[in-house]
């Protein structure tokens, strides 16, 4: 292996030798972990405020410090920001930002300390490399080629007023790797950091970049979404990638900067050997798994992929095979790293006692929400196949945080729960990984209905993989009667505009190409009146029924779109399942 791979399998093990030992008796690690916390911090505005220094154990930790939520901290990250101002919710040195989905326009933003982006580096970047080293191994036999492959993600964030970085948790890890990305990964710097305002072609750029090199040992992204995209778009687009490779260029059609195209093209020569060789892959068809085809040196491909997300996971299983192992890279926010994978081809993870402080609310499998006047549990005290909402305390400046994730445990990993991310609340669509949250969706329709004298009788949103890439199709009930085909081209364009504004995300996504134009389609007179008619048929008591702001199950997709009034293609592919 190259160095660079050798270093991150032997940071790779030591964080791996620390997962062993730790998650042999958790408790010990989660009471050793909190009076860390409690000791450094004890000194600084908030940990004052809380009495921080008077507190010796959980059990007092619990009674003493009040669950949270983060309009208790935006004030200090407020001034943090605004004014420079540091040590207030910890006492270390703030680094930088990291941001979390927000509720409507403004993100959600996390100081970071040394201990904690410490964690998430070791953890974040070594762990998927050493565990893929083992786990070829000691499964195939087999060594792990030098490294390089295409990461289909982008990394840029931004400085706020203070000066400091601000980017999403996933992307932090690689940020600190930027001098030596180079070294193992196809896409290059320009790609991976682009500029907010650049309007980019990611998918067949990234492509464009990795199909020529016959040596691809691994296909890499934050979430697995990104890889399945680049594949379809791979698939419909194969014959222009082939032609452009055979001569050397970038196709003229592509979205791209001037200044990138100039740049990019200088890398490039005429290649018809290898534009050969990929024509006549392609040409057999993408029915067999066209990865291991194209790059016969493919060892792995890794990304986040937990429950949520297993309908990319199948798609990018027809790409890659079944002997392609996924690493799942692990249970991290911008709260924390909380969980990492100590195998491949698994969805769960392993809790991480020695880096944050966890807590758990037990929820029922049809609740949302845990109820927060019953006293948490701790690491100790989790059952399997229980479904959980996990409380955070962190290094930097978070005590007993409702983070509002909920996970189940599903094993045990010596004496430590795994667990699977099960949903975010309020966390409506992520069709992309751009996060837009139910506030989001609400506003985005409440303020396309104002700015076009609308009024709707009811609304619902449906996650649409029938495009590459894909959409938001806003399913929509008008009062008044169903409206003509210009005023459904008007909210789609205020659709998409609402979007962009509120969820920065989806902006970035749709000028990369990563999300496509939304689609509206408007539903019959009473459709919604229809619907809790069904429900109370069902037995539902009406004032359990709740707003369908996401179409997100089969049941609901059949309803709705039987109830739209078109026969576009867009429907089409749900009502002929």
């Amino acid at each position: 292996m190259i160095t660079f791979s050798g270093f991150g399998v032997f940071l790779g093990d030591v964080s791996r030798a620390e997962i062993k030992h730790y998650t042999k008796n958790p408790l010990k690690a989660q009471e050793k972990v909190l009076k860390k916390i409690l000791r450094r911090n004890k000194n600084c505005e908030l940990g004052k405020k809380l009495n921080l220094g008077d507190i010796h154990s959980i059990k007092e930790f619990q009674d003493k410090v009040p669950l949270s939520s983060y309009a208790d901290y935006e004030p200090y990250v407020d001034r943090m920001i605004n004014n420079g101002e540091d040590r207030i919710m910890f006492s270390g040195k703030n680094i930088r930002y990291a941001s979390s989905s927000g509720s409507v326009g403004k993100p959600k933003i996390l100081p970071k300390g040394i201990n904690d982006l410490w964690k998430m580096q070791c953890i974040g970047f070594s762990v998927s490399v050493a565990t893929a080293y083992h786990w070829m191994k000691e499964n195939m036999g087999v060594t792990m080629y030098n490294q390089v492959g295409p990461l289909a993600l982008n990394l840029s964030g931004h400085k706020l007023e203070d000066g400091k970085q601000c980017n999403g948790a996933g992307q932090i890890p690689l940020r600190y790797l930027k001098c030596i990305l180079p070294f193992f990964c196809t896409s290059p710097l320009e790609l991976l950091f682009p500029s907010l305002e650049d309007k980019l072609d990611t998918s067949y750029l990234h492509l464009r970049f990795c199909l020529e090199n016959k040596k691809v040992s691994y296909l890499g992204s934050i979430v697995v979404t990104l890889l399945t995209q680049m594949f379809d778009y791979l698939e419909v687009n194969w014959e222009m990638l082939c032609d452009d490779i055979e001569k050397g260029i970038i196709n003229p059609n592509i979205d791209i900067t001037p200044e990138l195209r100039k740049k990019f093209e200088k890398k490039f020569k005429p290649n018809p050997k290898r534009a050969a060789e990929l024509r006549a892959e392609f040409e057999k068809g993408f029915d067999d798994p066209i990865a291991p085809r194209i790059w016969p040196r493919l060892q792995w491909a890794y990304g986040m992929m937990g429950s949520n997300l297993l309908v990319y996971v199948e798609k990018l299983r027809k790409h890659i095979g079944p002997n392609v192992p996924i690493h799942n890279m692990g249970y991290a926010a911008a709260e924390g790293f909380f969980a990492a994978p100590t195998d491949l081809n698994v969805n769960d993870y392993v809790l991480l006692p020695w880096c944050l402080f966890l807590e758990f609310l037990p929820i029922g499998e049809d609740d949302d929400h845990a109820d927060y006047s019953q006293r948490p549990l701790l690491m100790n005290e989790l059952e399997v196949g229980k479904n959980y909402e996990m409380i955070v305390t962190n290094f930097s400046g978070l005590y007993r945080y409702k983070i509002e994730d909920v996970v189940k445990v599903t094993r045990m990993y010596n004496n430590t729960p795994e667990v699977e991310l099960l949903f975010r609340q309020n966390l409506s669509m992520n069709v992309a990984n751009e996060k837009t949250t139910t506030d989001m969706v609400v506003a985005a329709a409440s303020n396309a209905a104002k700015a076009l004298d609308l009024e709707f009788q009811g609304f619902s949103f449906y996650p649409d993989f029938s495009t590459k890439p894909p959409r938001y199709t806003m399913l929509c009930e008008v009062k008044g009667g169903i409206p003509d085909e210009e005023t459904r081209q008007k909210l789609i364009k205020e659709i998409d505009s609402q979007f962009d504004a509120i969820n920065e995300k989806f902006y970035k996504y749709r000028r990369w190409g990563m999300l496509n134009t939304p689609e509206v389609l408007f539903l019959k007179p009473d459709t919604y009146v229809d619907y809790n008619k069904y429900l109370a048929d069902k037995g539902i008591v009406l004032n359990q029924i709740k707003p369908v702001t996401v179409i997100n199950n089969e049941e609901r997709e059949k309803f709705f779109f039987s109830h739209v009034d078109t026969d576009a293609d867009v429907v089409s592919y749900v009502l002929n399942k």
